[in-house]
């Protein structure tokens, strides 16, 4: 009979739960842990009043995995897709060749290139010219993406980038918007109007006595809804049968846009793993969900630094959270120190990618091999430093999967 390992009364249950499955499967290396169980509860909630008409868009960069996608994909009952970058687009298409792709920024022309020379070559089911919009925000841009289409004797799906409030370039003016339409208008051969853009990323960022959170999502709706009436109403001839893509929200946002939005296609992703700088009062009812957890390598007692020791002694004595230091595997990630609680990134001795200077109070009971904990602040750049997530459920290993690659 195994005997159950305790738990270490420095974490909490749960994170002592974890301590001891990653010295079992971590391999002792820096993991990115991944909570199937936060996870689901955050997918109940992105489900829960979803708007009717309104479809589910899944944002790679957050959550660049493809067993990840697909669980999610899965959960939502959606194929729709955002793509912010090229090596994943591509890598996107050959896994889901029925997918629906939108562009979440407009891409270089080389980039744009190398994807129809990648997928020329490595062809599959996927067809550009009806499964994918790219994102235009200039006249310049679409005379760029006008000319490739004609070398490619393809049509492109537009989307248009509009500015409504975020003031991070799109269009600004309807005269500007005049002299996209009239290009698309004049080429249908080669181009084809899908859809408007219009990203809130700014709503709720202001202070409240500066603008309300209600009152800037009121004008940035009002300024989308300006521009999708414009089109309507002017190039009427544009507008395919389907209908337009009108794409807005983003994870800060998204449960804003569950009412009364001119959106009908949402977009989301970190909030379902909800990353410490998505503690925002728009999602409080997720949880937590990504967690990095580093080896231990090294305690000592006290805390010293190169030189004389009439340096070191008295911050012993000043403050607590120099009774010990703990040198822990890797470092200096885009985090915050979790658990155990009362640890401390060093202030003095500088920070280190390779073996991390931590101090912490007497109390904590650490020892080599045990695991410090991290919450990512965002997952779209930190996910990808690891190479793989370790998927748990009820502090368990269920799976382990490879990040999408970039050549």
């Amino acid at each position: 009979m195994t005997t159950k390992p305790s738990l270490n009364p420095s974490y909490a249950p749960y994170f002592g739960q974890l301590n001891n499955e990653l010295k079992l499967v971590g391999g002792g290396r820096p993991r990115l842990v991944l909570d199937l169980d936060a996870l689901d509860h955050n997918l109940s909630q992105m489900k829960k009043n979803w708007p009717a008409n309104t479809q589910f868009r899944l944002v790679i960069k957050s959550l660049p995995c493809i067993e990840l996608l697909q669980y999610i994909a899965h959960q939502m009952g959606s194929m729709n897709f955002m793509a912010f970058h090229q090596p994943f687009l591509n890598q996107i298409v050959q896994v889901f060749p029925k997918g629906n792709l939108l562009l979440g920024k407009p891409l270089p022309l080389a980039a744009v290139s190398e994807f129809y020379q990648l997928h020329q070559s490595n062809p599959t089911a996927f067809n550009p010219d009806s499964q994918l919009q790219w994102l235009i925000d200039t006249s310049e841009r679409l005379q760029q993406y006008l000319t490739l289409a004609q070398q490619q004797q393809r049509r492109f799906q537009i989307n248009i980038e509009v500015n409504i409030g975020l003031q991070r370039g799109g269009v600004n003016a309807n005269s500007t918007l005049d002299s996209l339409l009239t290009t698309i208008q004049r080429h249908p051969e080669h181009l084809k109007l899908t859809g408007l853009m219009g990203y809130d990323a700014h709503v709720g960022k202001l202070p409240g006595f500066i603008e309300s959170r209600n009152t800037s999502y009121r004008k940035s709706q009002a300024r989308l809804k300006g521009y999708l009436e414009y089109v309507q109403q002017n190039y009427p001839q544009l507008v395919p049968s389907e209908g337009l893509t009108i794409n807005g929200a983003g994870s800060p946002t998204i449960e804003i846009h569950k009412q009364q939005s001119q959106c009908n296609d949402l977009s989301a992703g970190s909030c379902l793993v909800k990353p410490a700088n998505f503690d925002l009062a728009t999602l409080q009812d997720y949880q937590p969900a990504c967690f990095i957890a580093a080896p231990v390598i090294k305690t000592l007692p006290g805390f010293a630094l190169p030189g004389p020791e009439i340096i070191s002694k008295p911050l012993q004595r000043i403050h607590q959270r120099f009774g010990q230091t703990f040198f822990i595997y890797g470092g200096d990630w885009k985090a915050r120190l979790t658990s155990p609680k009362g640890l401390y990134e060093n202030p003095i001795y500088g920070s280190s990618a390779n073996q991390a200077i931590v101090n912490g109070a007497k109390s904590i009971n650490l020892a080599p091999d045990d695991h410090i904990f991290f919450r990512p602040k965002e997952s779209e750049a930190v996910f990808l430093q690891f190479g793989r997530i370790l998927a748990v459920r009820k502090g368990r290993k269920e799976a382990d999967w490879p990040v999408l690659q970039q050549p």
